[in-house]
C-alpha cells in the first residue's frame, strides 16, 4: 500500500514539475500546437518588418518639406499621405516669390537661406533640388545616398521606374536627388526633305562628325528650294554640346576641370567647322533640325506635327532623331531630372521621409502637368489617355498653333517608347558661372582671334577658379 501511495506520488510530482519546468532558452514549455502557432506568428512579424522596414512605428513625426514653388501636386500629396498616415505632419515650406527684381530676390534668398540651413544642420527633411547646388550638398555630406536606402528597401520596386534614368542621376556612384519626372531632349527633323534626299544615318548611334556629314549632303540637297540649315551662333551651339555632357568637363564634387582636354578642343574645332561652313547660321533658313525639349507624350504630339499647319511653302512632316553624341561618349539619348527631391542626411525622420517620398513616385497619387513621370505605370496611363481621346489641343494660346487639335493614332506615338527608354545622359540645364565663361573666351577662337588650344586653357583656368571660390 505504501509502495502503491509512493508511486502515485512521485507521478503526479513530475507531472507538476514539467508543467512548470522552463525550457533551455528561459521559456515556458509549449505543447506542439502551441510552438507551431507562436512560429507563424513570429515569421509574419518577420515579413512585416521586412516589408514595413522603413515605415513610421506610429509615434507622432513631422516631416518638413522644403520647395522653391507652391505646388498643387505637393499639397495633393500632403494631404492624401496624412489621411493614410495619422501620425505624420507634413510640412510644406516654400517662397512666395514675384517677377522680375523681386522673382530674382527671392531665388537669391532660397538659395542663401537654404544653404545657410543645411550647413548648420536645420534644414528641412525633404528638399526639392532643382533650384539648388546639389553637388556642392553632395561634397558636403549634406544629402542621404538614396541609393543605400533602396538596397536595404524591399518595398521599393526598381523594375516600376524607368532605369535608364536611376541609373544616370547617381553623382559620386549615389542618388543623392531622386527626380520624380523628367524632360527628353532630341532633334525634330525635317523629314520630307530628309526622305526625299536619299540621305541615310542611323541617329541612334551617329556621333557629331557624322551629323556634320549629313548635314552637308542635306543642304546640298536642298539648295534649290531655299536655304537650309541650323539657327545657331557658334557659342551657344558649344555650350549646349558642353551641356550635354557637363560631367566629362566639370567634376564638382572633386573639384576637376577637364577643358584643356582634347575632348573639348575637339568641340571647339566641330562647332567652327559648323560655323564656317554656315551649317549652323544666325539667318533666315529653313530648320533641317532643331533641339527641342519634350516634357510629356501631349507634348511630343504637339511638337511632332506643328510643323504640317506652318504657313504655305514652309510646311513640312517632323520626326524626332536622337541627339548626336561626342566622338568618345557612349551612346544614347539625353535627359534632364526634373522635380528632384533630396533628404537631408542629418534628418531625424529619414525612414519617415523616404516613405512619403516614395508615396510621390507611385501611382496612388497622380502628378499631373509638365514632366514624363518616373513611374512607369502613370507614363502607360498619360499614353492610354491620348490615344483613348484620339486628339491633342495646342498649348498655345497666342499665335498661328493657338487652339489648333492635332488627330493622333498610335502609329503618331510608336517612337515614343524607344525615345524614352533610350536616355542616359542627363543634361546640366542651370544657368551657370561656366556657361559665361566658355560663351565668353570660345568667341576670340571663333572669330580666328586665338588658338582652339590657348582657348581651352583660358577656360580651364578660369573655370578651375570658380570652382574653388
Amino acid at each position: 500500500m505504501k509502495k502503491s501511495l509512493l508511486i502515485m506520488l512521485t507521478i503526479i510530482l513530475m507531472i507538476t514539475v514539467s508543467a512548470c519546468n522552463p525550457t533551455d532558452n528561459g521559456n515556458i514549455a509549449k505543447t506542439p500546437n502551441e510552438d507551431k502557432t507562436i512560429k507563424v506568428s513570429e515569421e509574419k512579424k518577420a515579413d512585416r518588418e521586412k516589408t514595413e522596414g522603413t515605415k513610421s512605428n506610429g509615434e507622432k513625426k513631422t516631416i518638413v518639406f522644403s520647395t522653391y514653388f507652391p505646388d498643387d501636386f505637393f499639397k495633393n500629396a500632403k494631404k492624401e499621405y496624412e489621411a493614410k498616415h495619422p501620425n505624420i505632419t507634413i510640412e510644406l515650406t516654400y517662397i512666395e516669390s514675384g517677377d522680375g527684381a523681386e522673382g530674382e530676390a527671392a531665388y537669391e534668398k532660397f538659395i542663401k537661406t537654404t544653404n545657410t540651413a543645411m550647413l548648420s544642420g536645420k534644414g528641412p527633411d525633404l528638399i526639392e533640388m532643382d533650384q539648388l547646388p546639389v553637388e556642392n550638398y553632395v561634397k558636403k555630406h549634406l544629402l542621404a545616398n538614396m541609393s543605400e536606402i533602396i538596397e536595404k528597401d524591399p518595398t521599393f520596386k526598381k523594375e516600376q521606374y524607368f532605369n535608364n534614368i536611376l541609373d544616370h542621376v547617381k553623382i559620386d556612384g549615389g542618388i543623392y536627388g531622386m527626380p520624380l519626372k523628367f524632360f527628353m531632349y532630341g532633334l525634330m527633323g525635317d523629314e520630307t526633305l530628309i526622305e526625299n534626299s536619299g540621305v541615310k544615318f542611323d541617329d541612334k548611334t551617329w556621333n557629331w562628325s557624322q551629323y556634320t556629314d549629313v548635314m552637308r549632303q542635306l543642304m546640298k540637297f536642298g539648295e534649290k528650294n531655299g536655304k537650309y540649315g541650323v539657327f545657331s551662333s557658334p557659342d551657344t551651339l558649344l555650350n549646349e554640346m558642353v551641356k550635354d555632357q557637363y560631367w566629362a568637363f566639370v567634376d564638382e564634387v572633386n573639384g576637376k576641370v577637364n577643358f584643356d582636354s582634347d575632348t573639348f578642343i575637339t568641340l571647339l574645332q566641330q562647332v567652327k567647322s559648323l560655323s564656317d561652313e554656315h551649317i549652323i547660321t544666325q539667318e533666315q533658313v529653313h530648320p533641317l533640325f532643331r533641339t527641342v525639349s519634350i516634357n510629356s507624350p501631349t507634348d511630343y504630339i504637339i511638337t511632332l506635327k506643328e510643323s504640317e499647319f506652318y504657313p504655305k511653302g514652309y510646311v513640312f512632316i517632323s520626326k524626332l532623331y536622337a541627339k548626336p553624341n561626342a566622338n568618345d561618349q557612349q551612346a544614347g539619348g539625353y535627359f534632364r531630372p526634373y522635380t528632384t527631391i533630396g533628404i537631408n542626411e542629418k534628418s531625424s525622420v529619414k525612414e519617415e521621409a523616404w516613405d512619403f517620398l516614395k508615396f510621390m513616385l507611385s501611382d496612388e497619387v497622380q502628378a499631373p502637368g509638365t514632366g514624363f513621370p518616373l513611374n512607369k505605370s502613370l507614363y502607360e496611363q498619360q499614353k492610354q489617355q491620348i490615344l483613348e481621346e484620339g486628339k491633342v489641343t495646342a498649348s498655345q494660346e497666342m499665335g498661328a498653333m493657338s487652339g489648333k487639335v492635332f488627330e493622333v493614332t498610335a502609329k503618331d506615338i510608336q517612337g515614343l517608347d524607344q525615345f524614352v527608354s533610350g536616355a542616359i545622359h542627363p543634361v546640366a540645364f542651370k544657368s551657370s558661372k561656366v556657361e559665361e565663361i566658355i560663351s565668353e573666351e570660345s568667341k576670340a577662337y571663333f572669330s580666328g582671334q586665338k588658338s582652339a588650344e590657348v582657348v581651352a586653357k583660358l577656360i580651364q583656368n578660369r573655370v578651375t577658379t570658380v570652382l574653388n571660390e
